[in-house]
């Protein structure tokens, strides 16, 4: 594993556990806890996820040129029905 995957992995798991900390201290009954509890992990996930990427700018995501050399363009001719 990269070191940007492993901080992205501890980041997710910290604040996914604040979040469900604090939908818990929440003082109201939820019939269904998880209804709430799902949205808030995917937007909490969104958040970190986006955050990571503000602050450590590893590159890692971006993609990088291979070669220097400039690249060939290719003309296809095109022939239509019946013509030779």
């Amino acid at each position: 594993m990269k070191s940007g995957s492993i901080r992205c992995l501890i980041l997710t798991l910290a604040t996914g556990y604040l979040t469900v900390f604090g939908v818990r201290q929440i003082p109201y009954q939820f019939e269904n806890e998880w209804l709430v509890l799902v949205p808030a992990l995917l937007l909490v996930y969104a958040i970190t996820v986006w955050l990571e990427g503000r602050i450590f700018k590893d590159g890692s995501l971006q993609p990088t040129e291979t070669s220097k050399q400039p690249k060939k363009i290719v003309e296809v001719v095109k022939k239509g029905f019946g013509s030779d």
